[in-house]
């Protein structure tokens, strides 16, 4: 039994998922959830005095927002897959789903980081050698690991075999994987950053110098953003995986 060709690019997926998106606003639910919890637990352990203690304070805290932030992904790609499937997706169905998947969202979650890490160490480490390294090095693991929460949320896989079955699925289909990567790093490294400054701007007037307004405007465009990346993610990791066999 041989698997067939992957399929081609559907750009119709990066389309349709935004009404999908706004037909089902329960997808964000989770993602803006974990946002928030994460902007606490940055003012939680922001450095105050510096020092050792506190930066490991700090990597600390962004390391658990990390996590919170793949969870909410993964819970995210549960939803959305219903969504796919239905038109219309059950929050509480996809909420039960996502909690008996929770383990492995998270492993998946940690395997993710820890060679997000790697691949920043060994950028540094080389980069003044090879300029750009450490950009390219973050590209490729972004590539190579876009579909490793898909996997562990709705593959059916054990969080610790999502990222092989992640670098299989891209190495298979590499036109979709690369396509997925860039809408995913323009949408994040971009976009959300300057329309929630842009917004956070528009808003201080009116926000009488409080400043955690502009946190939680950032947190739900940030849920928007996940949203839609879970669409997008969920919907190529299916076509990837699933393709006829002969």
């Amino acid at each position: 039994m041989r698997r067939a060709p992957g399929p081609g690019l559907d750009l119709g997926v990066y389309a349709a998922a935004v009404p999908l998106l706004l037909r089902n606003p329960s997808i964000i639910v989770v993602p803006l959830l974990m946002a928030v919890i994460g902007v606490l637990v940055r003012l939680a352990v922001a450095p105050s005095g510096g020092g050792i203690a506190g930066n490991l304070t700090a990597g600390l805290g962004g390391f658990i927002v990390i996590l919170l932030e793949l969870f909410g992904l993964g819970a995210a790609c549960v939803i959305a897959d219903d969504a796919w499937r239905h038109g219309r997706a059950s929050f509480d169905n996809g909420w039960t789903e996502a909690r008996r998947r929770g383990g492995e969202i998270l492993f998946a979650a940690l395997g993710i980081t820890l060679l997000f890490w790697v691949a920043q160490y060994a950028g540094a480490l080389i980069g003044g050698v090879i300029p750009f390294l450490d950009l390219l090095l973050m590209v490729v693991a972004a590539l190579f690991l876009i579909w490793a929460i898909p996997a562990a949320a709705i593959g059916g896989v054990p969080g610790g075999a999502a990222i092989q079955i992640s670098i299989d699925r891209v190495r298979a289909n590499p036109a979709a994987a690369v396509l997925a990567t860039a809408v995913v790093i323009a949408l994040f490294v971009f976009a959300l950053p300057i329309a929630s400054a842009q917004l956070a701007i528009l808003l201080l007037p009116y926000s009488g110098g409080f400043t955690m307004l502009g946190a939680l405007i950032g947190a739900l465009l940030q849920a928007i953003a996940l949203g839609y990346v879970a669409l997008v993610l969920t919907k190529t990791y299916t076509d990837a995986a699933f393709t006829r066999r002969w």
